[in-house]
């Protein structure tokens, strides 16, 4: 696999291109009656599966042994050696309003790591992926992430989960303890937040109530690219363990300790 990684990885940018394609053509056609609702505030569509379902078919092409770990279902999971981690459409919240940003996510995870990530915004045509250390790139050009040393002056993102408990409301007051000192935004595709840290738009990037396609190929990308990836305690456990904090490196410690630790 090592070294076809970079061709495997050359063809699943053009299925991601595909289809966000297809996507942005659904958009304009979209329909109120078309929304289904999975619970307060969380959105599908015949989109979101169809686009599912385009992908397991084109990604299953070329790794048949591989498996599928997907947001929508339409492919039942079996612990494979290679597992596909796909989100067909990150930020639905954002594409049923018309809005933007929205994404395609791809990770392909070999036994316990991920190994190959994807993300590309259709809208933007922007397209990150990465395939090992260093190897991050925006576009086909390499990317890195900021400098950015402190809280202060940072440009944070930061994402509120469907359901929001008491330990999520206390991260939210010990954020907005903070807003005189940095900016904060809220994009709604955590895909492309992740990303956004890994090129160096943002500093920082912060979530609950994630699942495993929404942060397994940004996650891998912004590692790549020289940035840092955690739970809320500090551990590895953010692909599975439903909570994230991803930043440059230089502002991660702050970051646990000023805004997801009670200040």
């Amino acid at each position: 696999m090592s070294n076809d990684i970079e061709v495997l990885c050359g063809k699943v940018a053009q299925i991601a291109v595909s289809t966000g394609e297809f996507l942005k053509i659904q958009q304009a056609k979209l329909h109120r009656s078309d929304i289904e609702f999975k619970g307060v505030r969380n959105y599908v569509t015949h989109i979101d599966k169809e686009a599912e379902q385009q992908l397991v078919k084109e990604l299953g092409a070329l790794l048949p042994e591989a498996s599928f770990l997907t947001e929508e279902g339409t492919v039942e999971y079996q612990k494979e050696r290679y597992t596909w981690i796909i989100d067909p459409l990150d930020g639905t919240t954002n594409y049923i309003h018309g809005d933007k940003p929205f994404s395609v996510s791809i990770g392909l995870k070999e036994d316990d790591k991920i190994i190959l990530g994807i993300v590309y915004d259709p809208v933007a045509e922007e397209m990150f992926s990465a395939t090992g250390k260093d190897t991050a790139q925006l576009n086909g050009k390499p990317i890195s992430v900021s400098n950015h040393p402190s809280l202060n002056n940072g440009y944070i993102g930061f994402g509120i989960p469907y359901s929001l408990d008491e330990k999520g409301e206390q991260i939210l007051k010990n954020a907005f303890a903070q807003f005189r000192q940095c900016s904060f935004r809220i994009k709604g595709s955590a895909a492309i937040e992740i990303c956004s840290v890994a090129m160096g738009r943002s500093d920082a990037y912060f979530h609950s109530g994630l699942s495993p396609w929404d942060v397994a190929a940004g996650s891998f990308i912004l590692k790549c690219a020289g940035g840092t990836c955690t739970d809320f305690s500090g551990g590895e456990n953010y692909l599975f363990g439903k909570e994230l904090v991803a930043s440059n490196g230089a502002i991660h410690r702050e970051i646990l300790q000023g805004i997801i630790t009670t200040l």
